[in-house]
C-alpha cells in the first residue's frame, strides 16, 4: 500500500513539472433573463468532444488539442448557438459564456464569432501565444525571426567573425534581456530540449515553421511549474494531420536579382524551400499524418563560377546512379582523382557557405474520442563553414562543421472521466558534431575523416576515430578471417590492440 502511494505521489510530481500541451474550455450557459441553464450540450463537432452543464450552468471540456474549433451550444426549446473560429491555446483555459434565448422557430440557429479576451483569467505571467496563421502572414524565413519580434529578444550570431546570413540559424542564437541562452527553456510538444553535456539546446536546432502549429512563449514571471529557466520558456506544440488534407510550399532565391543585374544577390547564392502535406491516411479514417520539411543553401560558390572542379564519377564503375553501394565503390576506386577529391560543387567557397535541412514527421492515431496516440520524428543536417580572413586564399585548410540533431517522441492521451485525463510521453535527443579540416584524412585509407564520421555504419563501421590515438582500425569479421589464415602474428596484433582499446571482440 506504501508503494502505491509513493507512487501516486510521483505521478503527480512528474506531471507538475511537464508543460502542458492541451487546452480546456469552460465557462456558464444562462438564458436572456440571466437564469442558468442545467442539461446544456455544449459540443465540438470536428473533434465529437462536449460536456453537459450542471445545474448551476457551469460546464468544462478538458484535453481539447490545440487548434481552431467550431462550439456548438443545443438544448430543446431554445435557439441552437454555433460560436465559431475559437482558438485553443496550449497550456491555457478559455473561457465561454453563452446566453439562448427561447425558440421562436423550431431549427432557427444563431452563430457568432469567438474573439481573444484583452485579459485571460488566471494567467499570473506575461505569456504570448502565437499560430501558425499569424506566422504565415509574417515577413520571416525561421523560427528564430519569431522570436526576435518579441520586446526584450536579441539575436547573437554563433560566429564573430562569420558574414551575416551564413551562421547555422539555431535555437542557441536567442537571448533574452541580456540573458545567456542556456537561460531559456524550450520545450517541443511539453518536452525539453536540452544537450545535457553542455547544458544548454545546442546549436543545428532549426525547426521549420510550416511544422509549427503554435508557439506559446513566456519572458519572464512564468508559474513554478517551469524549472531549469532563468530568462524565458518556450513551448512549440507541432502540427498535426486533420480530417482534410493541407499542403504549402514556399521556395526563395537570390537567382531572380542575380538576373535583373542585382551584384548582391549574385554574389549571396541564396536558395531555400520549404513543404509540408499531411491530413488523414486513406483507408485508416483513425489515423493522420503530417510531414514537413525546409533545405536552406547558402553558398557563395558563384563569386567564382569559372571554378568547375568537381569530383570526376567514372561512368563505367557505376552500374546504377541510384545504388548507393555502388556510389561507394566509386570513392575507393577513383581516390587518386587529380581534381579537388569528392567535390561536388563546382566554384571557390572561401568566403564561407551553410547548407542545412530539417524535416519533420508526425503520425496520430484516435481509435476512440477518449484515447490519442501521437509519435514524431525530427531531425536536423548542418554543414557550414564560416569564413575566416586567413584562409581565403586556402580554402581547403578552413575547418568545416557537419552537425546533426535527432528526436523521436512519443505521447499517450488517454480521458478517464469528463473533468480527469493523463498523458504519459518519452522523447530521446541526440545531437552529433563533426568539426575538422574537410579533405584531411588522418588514417590514410583513401576516405576523408568527415565522410567515415558521417557514414560510420555499413562498411565504415570499424574505421578508427582520427582524433583518439587509442582507437585502431579494426578488420572486419570477414577480413579478420583472411588475416587470421593468412597471418596469425598479424590476426594476433588486432585481437591485442582490441583488448588495449577497450573494444570488444569482434562476434
Amino acid at each position: 500500500m506504501k508503494l502505491f502511494k509513493s507512487t501516486i505521489i510521483l505521478i503527480v510530481l512528474c506531471s507538475i513539472i511537464v508543460a502542458g500541451t492541451d487546452g480546456t474550455i469552460r465557462g456558464q450557459v444562462k438564458d436572456t433573463e440571466g437564469s442558468p441553464l442545467p442539461g446544456v450540450q455544449i459540443f465540438v463537432p470536428e473533434l465529437a468532444m462536449g460536456a453537459i452543464a450542471d445545474q448551476n450552468g457551469n460546464y468544462i471540456i478538458l484535453n481539447l488539442p490545440v487548434g481552431t474549433y467550431d462550439i456548438k451550444v443545443m438544448m430543446i426549446g431554445y435557439q441552437t448557438q454555433t460560436m465559431k473560429d475559437v482558438n485553443v491555446i496550449m497550456d491555457q483555459t478559455m473561457w465561454l459564456n453563452f446566453t439562448l434565448a427561447i425558440a421562436a422557430i423550431e431549427g432557427d440557429e444563431v452563430e457568432v464569432y469567438g474573439e481573444k479576451p484583452l485579459v485571460e483569467k488566471g494567467q499570473t505571467s506575461r505569456k504570448i501565444t502565437i499560430d501558425s496563421e499569424t506566422i504565415e502572414s509574417l515577413p520571416i524565413r525561421d523560427l528564430n525571426e519569431v522570436y526576435a519580434l518579441q520586446s526584450g529578444v536579441v539575436r547573437v550570431q554563433s560566429r564573430i567573425h562569420g558574414i551575416p546570413d551564413y551562421e547555422e540559424k539555431g535555437l542557441e542564437e536567442v537571448h533574452v534581456r541580456g540573458g545567456r541562452s542556456g537561460e531559456i527553456a524550450y520545450m517541443m510538444d511539453g518536452m525539453y530540449l536540452r544537450n545535457p553535456i553542455f547544458n544548454v539546446i545546442g546549436t543545428g536546432t532549426r525547426l521549420n515553421l510550416m511544422a509549427l502549429r503554435q508557439l506559446d512563449w513566456q519572458p519572464g514571471g512564468f508559474n513554478a511549474e517551469y524549472g531549469d529557466a532563468m530568462s524565458a520558456v518556450s513551448n512549440l506544440h507541432t502540427r498535426s494531420g486533420g480530417k482534410k488534407f493541407q499542403y504549402g510550399l514556399r521556395y526563395e532565391t537570390s537567382g531572380v536579382g542575380a538576373s535583373m543585374g542585382s551584384s548582391y544577390d549574385e554574389l549571396r547564392g541564396y536558395d531555400d524551400i520549404s513543404i509540408g502535406l499531411g491530413g488523414p491516411i486513406w483507408g485508416f479514417n483513425k489515423l493522420s499524418y503530417w510531414i514537413s520539411g525546409e533545405y536552406t543553401n547558402n553558398s557563395s560558390a558563384r563569386v567564382f563560377e569559372f571554378d568547375e572542379k568537381i569530383y570526376q564519377l567514372l561512368p563505367e564503375l557505376l552500374s546504377d546512379g541510384s545504388n548507393y553501394q555502388e556510389y561507394l565503390n566509386i570513392l575507393d576506386d577513383n581516390k587518386e582523382n587529380l581534381v579537388q577529391p569528392w567535390d561536388n560543387e563546382a566554384g571557390f567557397r572561401g568566403f564561407g557557405f551553410r547548407k542545412t535541412w530539417d524535416v519533420f514527421g508526425k503520425l496520430t492515431f484516435k481509435p476512440t474520442n477518449k484515447i490519442r496516440l501521437n509519435a514524431s520524428y525530427w531531425q536536423v543536417a548542418n554543414h557550414q563553414k564560416v569564413f575566416n580572413p586567413a584562409f581565403i586564399f586556402w580554402d581547403d585548410g578552413q575547418t568545416e562543421l557537419f552537425e546533426d540533431t535527432y528526436r523521436y517522441y512519443l505521447e499517450y492521451n488517454q480521458s478517464v472521466t469528463s473533468r480527469t485525463f493523463f498523458t504519459v510521453r518519452t522523447t530521446r535527443f541526440i545531437q552529433d558534431k563533426f568539426l575538422g579540416v574537410r579533405w584531411q584524412d588522418s588514417d590514410d585509407d583513401g576516405r576523408p575523416d568527415w565522410f567515415e564520421w558521417r557514414h560510420s555504419a555499413g562498411p565504415y563501421e570499424n574505421t578508427s576515430d582520427p582524433y583518439n590515438p587509442d582507437m585502431v582500425t579494426i578488420p572486419s569479421a570477414k577480413e579478420m578471417a583472411v588475416l587470421g589464415a593468412s597471418c596469425p602474428e598479424e590476426a594476433l596484433y588486432y585481437e591485442i590492440a582490441r583488448s588495449f582499446s577497450g573494444i570488444s571482440p569482434l562476434a
